[in-house]
C-alpha cells in the first residue's frame, strides 16, 4: 500500500512516522455530505465534531489534542498538493484516499503549516485503459428524530396552576384561547409545526481513462441537502478535471482543478429556539383565537403572530421561520488548482515545480423583516458582507533515488513560498422602506455599519529529507525545515525545525520468522520539533482604532492606540516523541497498530491580561506551556473467510491527556476568568459540585446556607463548620473545583463489514467518552420552572409531592442552579447501517457493465446518552441550529 507523506509517497511498510489512512470505499460508505464526517471514528487520534445540525455546516477537527489556548487547532489540509484548501468544498465521491500525518516526524515536512497535524487528500485520477464512466448517486429523506421532550399543553397548564403555585411560585395567567386549548385535550407541538421530513440527494458522474502517455479524469457532482426546519437548505455543485501527460522520457506535465459553487439557506436562527420556548397552549391560526384574544394578537397570512398568549417575548415560530420574514443566505465560489512540470534529466533524479492556487469567495446576505423577533414590527434591517480569500504556493522539489545492493536511499530537497490574502467588506442598514432583502441597501434611512479589511501573510521555507533503508529491515528518516513567517516579530521570523525517525522491520529477521507468531512486526521511534505561527497577522504592531473625543465642546472622531504590539513575538514550538508498533498475525488476518506519543509545547502564544493602568486589556506573548500525551490503537481483523462469506472488523481507540504546564510565564497557576489552571486540561469547567436537591427534611440545614427545599445543593469543600456553614468563592476558601472538561478522555469507532455472495452489509459504531459540557439548553429558558413565560423540558422536577434529586424545582433562593447544568456528554452512536446488492459478473458481462450495485442505508438511527440536548456531539442551545434526524437513503453505484 502506498501512502502520501508530503512531497512524495512511500510504501506503508517503509513508514517511520505515525500515519493513518482512509480509502475511497470507506469514505463513501456512509454517504457523508462532508468529507470530515467520513474521518470520524475511522482514524485514531482524531477528534471530529459537527458544529451544529444545520444543512451544510462544517466540522471541527483536532489531531492528538489541543495545542493552542486562544487560536485555531485545525490541521493543515492538502488537496492534490494545494495547501490550505477547505475540505468541505470537496465531493466525497471524488476522493481516492485521505492520509493523516500525526506525529512531529511525519508533519515536519510541512513545517509550521503542519503544527496541528496534516490531512492529505488525494482525489481520483485517470488510469490507463478503456474510457470508463462511473455514476454514484442516492436519494433519501431526513426525518426529525432524537428531539428532547417538552411539556404538552395539559402538563404545562397543570404545572403552573397547581404545582408551581403550591411550591411558592408565581401563577401563570392564561388567556381564553389557551384555556380552550387545554380543555379540548389538544396541544401545539411547535417543533413539529416548523419541521418536516426533508430531501437529501447526491449525484456524481465521472469519466476517466487514458493511454500510456496521457490519462484524464473529469467529474461533475450535485448535492442537495434540505434542512428539517422549513425553508432551509444547502446546495453544492462540483466540477473536477485532471490530466497527466508524459511528453517524453524526460518531461511530464499535468494539472488538477476543482471548482465548487454552493448556496446555503439558513433562515432565522431564532425559529428553532422559539419553537422550544413557545407555550404549547398557543394557537396556530388567527381565526381559531377566542374572541377576547383577537384584538390583542396580530394576523400574518392567517397565522396568529402572538399565538393568543398575553406575552410578546416569543413570536410564532411558523412566522419567524418563513423566508418572507427572515433570510440568511451564503453563496460560496471556490477554486483549487495545481499545475506541475516534472523533469527527469538523468535516471533516478527528478525535478518537480508545482504552482498551487486556492480561492474562496463568499457573500452573506441577511434580511430580517417586521414579523421577526429581531425587528419586532419595526421596518426591516439587512446586511451584505463579502470575503475574498486567495492564496498561492510555489513548490520546487528535487528528488534523488539510489539503490545499490541492500542500500536504498532517497534524498528530497524543497523550497516553498506561500502568500495568503483576505479582503472583507460589509454594509449593514436598518429601516428599509420595503422588503428588498439585501439588494437595495442604499434605500435605507439608517446605515448602521460600513466596514472593510485586508489581511496578508507570507511564508518562505527550505526543507531537506533523507530516507534510508538497509536490507529492507532498518529504516531511518531525517528531516530539517527552515521557516520564515511574516506574522512574527523582526528578528524572530526564522527558525529551524528538525526531526528524526527510525524503524526496525523485525518481522524480516530470521529469528522472528522462526517464532511463527508474527506475519508482520515493525518497531518505530521518532522525535521532532515543529513550530507554529498560529497568531493572526499584525499582533506584533500597535493598531489604531477610531475614538470619540471632545473638540471645543463638540463631539468629534479621532484615532487612538487600541492594542499593544509585541516586538518579541516568536514561534510556538512543540517537541514530540512517538513510539509505534505494527504487528500482524495469522498471515495478516489480524493487524494491530499501536502509537504512544508525548508532545510538549512551549512558547505558547497567549493573550495575556494587563493591568488597566497600562491603558490596554491584553497583549499577545509567548508565555505558556502545554502537554499532550496519548495512546492510539487500530485493530483490523478478518473474522471469517470462506468461499461465499467474508466478515471483517476495523476498530480504533485513542486517548489523550491534555494538561496546562505553565501559564503566563509561570506568574500564576490559575486564571479563573478564562478557565485556565496549571495541572488541568484546556476547556475545563470550574464551579461548585452538584450534590443533589435540598429536601423538605433538610430545611433547617438548607436555611443555614441561605437556601430552601427544592433548590440545588452543592458540596461544601472548605468550610465544614456546622454552626455557620457557607459556600465560598474567595481566594482562600474556594468551594469551587474543576468538574471536568470538554475534551474526550477516549474515542472509539468500529466498522463491521459482511459479504455473502453478491450481498454486502455493514454498520458503524462511534463513541466519545469523558466529555463534559455546561448544558446550553439548561442554561436557557427551557430548564427551570421559575418563570411561566416559556415552555419547559419535560424533566423530573422537584416538588413537595415529588421529592426527587434529579432536577431542582421552584425555589425562592436557588443561587447554585448552575451546578446541575454540568453534564456528562458521553455517547454511543450507531452511525449508519447499509445493505447492498451487486449484480453478478454473469449478468454484467451480458449488459456490458463493469459494476451495478444498489443499496439502502439508514444513518444515525440510535444514540445512547444521558445528556439532555438535541445531540451530545455538540452543545446546542437550540439557537441557530436544526433538529437532529435519521436519514433513509436508496443509492446506486454504476460503472461502465
Amino acid at each position: 500500500e502506498v501512502v502520501v507523506v508530503g512531497y512524495g509517497v512511500q510504501r506503508r511498510s517503509d513508514l517511520t512516522g505515525a500515519v493513518g489512512s482512509v480509502k475511497s470505499e470507506d469514505i463513501v460508505r456512509a454517504n457523508p455530505t462532508q468529507p470530515a464526517k467520513a474521518l470520524q471514528g475511522q482514524v485514531s487520534g482524531m477528534n471530529i465534531a459537527k458544529a451544529d445540525s444545520r444543512p451544510g455546516s462544517e466540522y471541527t477537527i483536532d489531531i492528538r489534542g489541543l495545542s493552542s489556548m486562544n487560536y485555531s487547532n485545525e490541521p493543515l489540509v492538502v488537496i492534490d498538493g494545494v495547501m490550505g484548501g477547505k475540505m468541505s468544498t470537496l465531493n466525497p465521491s471524488d476522493i481516492e484516499k485521505i492520509d493523516v500525518l500525526k506525529d512531529a516526524s511525519a508533519t515536519a515536512i510541512y513545517g509550521s503549516r503542519g503544527a496541528n497535524g496534516v490531512i492529505i487528500i488525494t482525489t481520483k485520477k485517470g488510469v490507463q485503459g478503456k474510457t470508463r464512466i462511473d455514476y454514484d448517486g442516492y436519494v433519501g429523506v431526513k426525518v426529525p428524530a432524537h428531539i428532547p421532550k417538552m411539556m404538552n399543553a395539559q402538563k404545562f397548564y397543570q404545572t403552573y396552576t397547581d404545582v408551581v403555585v403550591q411550591d411558592g411560585g408565581k401563577a401563570a395567567t392564561f388567556t381564553d384561547s389557551e384555556k380552550a386549548m387545554v380543555d379540548s385535550g389538544n396541544s401545539t407541538d411547535w417543533i413539529d409545526e416548523i419541521t418536516d421530513p426533508a430531501l437529501q440527494t447526491s449525484h456524481v458522474v465521472a469519466i476517466s481513462g487514458g493511454n500510456e502517455k496521457t490519462t484524464h479524469y473529469f467529474s461533475a457532482g450535485y448535492l442537495n441537502e434540505k434542512g428539517n426546519i422549513i425553508q432551509t437548505a444547502f446546495e453544492k455543485y462540483n466540477l473536477k478535471g485532471s490530466i497527466d501527460s508524459k511528453l517524453n522520457n524526460v518531461v511530464k506535465v499535468g494539472f488538477t482543478s476543482y471548482y465548487t459553487y454552493s448556496i446555503q439557506h439558513l433562515g432565522s436562527g431564532e425559529a428553532i429556539r422559539g419553537a422550544f420556548r413557545a407555550r404549547p397552549t398557543g394557537t396556530i391560526k388567527y381565526n381559531d383565537l377566542q374572541q377576547a384574544d383577537v384584538a390583542k394578537d396580530r394576523d400574518w397570512n392567517g397565522y396568529a403572530v402572538w399565538m393568543g398568549i398575553n406575552d410578546n417575548q416569543v413570536m410564532s415560530p411558523i412566522v419567524e421561520a418563513d423566508s418572507e420574514n427572515y433570510q440568511d443566505e451564503t453563496r460560496v465560489s471556490s477554486f483549487l488548482g495545481n499545475i506541475y512540470l516534472e523533469l527527469e534529466p538523468i535516471k533516478n533524479l527528478t525535478f518537480r515545480s508545482a504552482l498551487s492556487v486556492s480561492t474562496y469567495n463568499s457573500r452573506n446576505g441577511y434580511f430580517a423583516g417586521p414579523y421577526t423577533k429581531t425587528r419586532n414590527f419595526k421596518d426591516p434591517e439587512a446586511s451584505n458582507s463579502f470575503s475574498a480569500n486567495g492564496s498561492y504556493t510555489w513548490d520546487n522539489i528535487v528528488t534523488y533515488k539510489l539503490k545499490t545492493g541492500k542500500n536504498d536511499l532517497t534524498l528530497t530537497g524543497v523550497t516553498s513560498a506561500m502568500k495568503d490574502r483576505v479582503e472583507t467588506s460589509g454594509t449593514s442598514v436598518q429601516n428599509l422602506p420595503y422588503d428588498s432583502e439585501w439588494y437595495a441597501l442604499g434605500t435605507a434611512s439608517s446605515i448602521t455599519e460600513v466596514s472593510s479589511r485586508i489581511i496578508e501573510r507570507t511564508l518562505l521555507s527550505y526543507m531537506g529529507r533523507i530516507n534510508y533503508s538497509f536490507d529492507n529491515k532498518y529504516l531511518i528518516t531525517l528531516t530539517g525545515r527552515a521557516d520564515g513567517s511574516s506574522v512574527l516579530a523582526p528578528g524572530h521570523k526564522w527558525d529551524f525545525f528538525p526531526s528524526a525517525a527510525i524503524a526496525w522491520r523485525a518481522g524480516e529477521e530470521d529469528f522472528i520468522k522462526h517464532l511463527d507468531i508474527f506475519s508482520d512486526l515493525k518497531v518505530r521511534l521518532s522525535y521532532g520539533v515543529v513550530g507554529n505561527d498560529v497568531v493572526p497577522p499584525y499582533k506584533t504592531q500597535s493598531l489604531m482604532g477610531r475614538t470619540v473625543y471632545d473638540f471645543n465642546a463638540a463631539p468629534a472622531y479621532g484615532f487612538a492606540s487600541k492594542s499593544l504590539g509585541n516586538k518579541d513575538l516568536s514561534w510556538e514550538k512543540s517537541r514530540e516523541i512517538n513510539f509505534g508498533l505494527n504487528m500482524g498475525f495469522l498471515r495478516n488476518r489480524i493487524i494491530l497498530d499501536a502509537e504512544f506519543y508525548n508532545r510538549k509545547t512551549d512558547g505558547l502564544i497567549q493573550e495575556v491580561k494587563l493591568p488597566t493602568s497600562t491603558g490596554y486589556s491584553a497583549a499577545t506573548a509567548n508565555v505558556g506551556k502545554l502537554l499532550n500525551r496519548g495512546l492510539e490503537l487500530t485493530l483490523n481483523t478478518v473474522n471469517f473467510q470462506g468461499k461465499d462469506f467474508r466478515w471483517t472488523t476495523s476498530i480504533n481507540f485513542s486517548t489523550n491527556h491534555n494538561e496546562i504546564v505553565e501559564l503566563y510565564g509561570g506568574t500564576v497557576t490559575r486564571d479563573i476568568d478564562n478557565k485556565l489552571f496549571v495541572g488541568e486540561s484546556l476547556k475545563s469547567h470550574y464551579y461548585y459540585k452538584f450534590d443533589g436537591i435540598w429536601q423538605t427534611a433538610e430545611a433547617e440545614t438548607a436555611k443555614k446556607y441561605g437556601q430552601v427545599p427544592g433548590s440545588v445543593k452543592v458540596v461544601d469543600r472548605v468550610n465544614k463548620d456546622a454552626n455557620s456553614p457557607k459556600i465560598s468563592s474567595n481566594v482562600d476558601e474556594d468551594d469551587r473545583t474543576v468538574l471536568g472538561n470538554e475534551l474526550p478522555s477516549w474515542l472509539g469507532g468500529m466498522t463491521n463489514s459482511l459479504y455473502y455472495k453478491d450481498f454486502d452489509f455493514s454498520f458503524f459504531v462511534y463513541t466519545r467518552q469523558g466529555v463534559m459540557f455546561r448544558n446550553a439548553m439548561l442554561q436557557g429558558t427551557m430548564g427551570e420552572l421559575g418563570s411561566n413565560r416559556y415552555n419547559r423540558l419535560n424533566l423530573n422536577y422537584w416538588t413537595t409531592t415529588n421529592p426527587t434529586n434529579d432536577y431542582f424545582g421552584v425555589a425562592a433562593s436557588n443561587p447554585y442552579r448552575e451546578a446541575i447544568q454540568y453534564q456528562d456528554a458521553s455517547f454511543w452512536r450507531i452511525s449508519d447501517i447499509t445493505l447492498g446488492y451487486s449484480l453478478p459478473q454473469s449478468i454484467l458481462s451480458k449488459i456490458k457493465f463493469n459494476r451495478v450495485r444498489a443499496y439502502v442505508q439508514v444513518s444515525n438511527p440510535f444514540v445512547f446518552t444521558d445528556f439532555i440536548s438535541m445531540d451530545p456531539e455538540y452543545n446546542s442551545s437550540a439557537y441557530k441550529d436544526d433538529v437532529p434526524s435519521v436519514i433513509f437513503l436508496f443509492g446506486l453505484n454504476i460503472s461502465l
